[in-house]
């Protein structure tokens, strides 16, 4: 059986960059779907435990393997909207995980 491979993504949207950030929303979606993301969830961060700074939002996005993974990040459409993800966020990072079965 084929597990699905999940990017999990912390987010703190610029408050300085709101067109940057809509336009960013505007169109990553579209190219998350192409290569067969399916979004699973999105989580308001209401505190760090640890005392660090939270992000503001935790978002889990399910996808068919680590290859459609890579596409999407690779796909020349994603690449030219980098510069619009990194001014629409003050912070942003992306984890690649798959569930463990025990």
């Amino acid at each position: 059986m084929t597990m699905p491979i999940f990017l999990h993504i912390e987010a703190t949207p610029n408050p300085n960059q709101q067109d940057s950030l809509q336009a960013y929303l505007s169109q990553a979606p579209s190219i998350l779907k192409q290569h067969g993301g399916v979004p699973i969830a999105t989580y308001d961060v209401e505190a760090a435990l640890d005392g660090k700074d939270a992000p503001a939002i935790f978002i889990v996005v399910s996808f068919p393997n680590r290859e459609a993974i890579s596409a999407f990040f690779d796909d020349p459409s994603y690449l030219a909207i980098i510069p619009l993800r990194d001014r629409g966020f003050s912070h942003i990072r992306f984890y690649v995980t798959n569930e463990r079965i025990n």
